[in-house]
């Protein structure tokens, strides 16, 4: 089993933000896909910085995790999410990570 961790931007790079019923509908499909899902809170964000071509960026995030299977299939589904994520969201990047963990 693996913990997936997905932070998701609540802003473009534009700085307009995000709707969000799409935020909602990321969630609602992330649930769908996994059976259940942990969302950090809308009105307690964290903030991302980092930098890219030279132009630093600060974004306001919310991190949603999702107990996966540890197989080849969930790391290309997640692997394609991400690219999805990034045209809709209009980002350079979004960040997932995953982690091995032991569910008792």
């Amino acid at each position: 089993m693996r913990k997936s961790e997905i932070y998701l931007p609540l802003k473009y790079n534009s700085g307009e933000p995000i709707e969000s019923v799409k935020i909602t509908a990321i969630c609602d499909e992330l649930a769908e896909a996994f059976g259940a899902i942990t969302v950090s809170p809308l009105q307690a964000p964290y903030q991302g910085k980092w930098k890219y071509g030279g132009v630093q960026y600060v974004d306001d995030i919310i991190k949603v995790e999702v107990i996966t299977p540890s197989n080849s299939a969930t790391k290309r589904r997640l692997k394609d999410f991400k690219e999805r994520l990034k045209e809709s969201l209009q980002q350079i990047d979004i960040l997932i990570t995953t982690h091995g963990i032991q569910v008792i």
